[in-house]
């Protein structure tokens, strides 16, 4: 595999690609790389998503709708139980982070 033949490096371990879904047909030999993974769905719009918020020292935790699919590396919009929307990131299944 030649690393320098595109701008992003190629998946070199396995736990990359698991749970993961090819956006495009590769070649045969041709090693995977994040641009040929398609970002993990991690709930669905109107799913029950926990959501952490960490600060400085401290963090707390609520539940709340996702009020869009929560895809990874994209940031999504929750409604809290206290009726309040935050922005966070999808980090896992059914959770939310935001920063504070």
């Amino acid at each position: 595999v030649d690393w320098a033949a595109e701008a992003t490096p190629p998946l070199a371990g396995a736990e990359a690609l698991v749970g993961r879904t090819l956006a495009r047909a590769l070649a045969a030999g041709e090693a995977p790389r994040i641009g040929d993974l398609k970002p993990r769905e991690w709930f669905a719009s109107g799913e029950t998503v926990e959501v952490i918020a960490r600060g400085n020292g401290y963090a707390v935790s609520t539940r709340g709708e996702a009020l869009m699919r929560g895809l990874e590396g994209r940031p999504v919009r929750v409604r809290t139980e206290g009726g309040r929307i935050v922005t966070g990131w999808p980090t896992a299944q059914g959770r939310v982070d935001v920063t504070l």
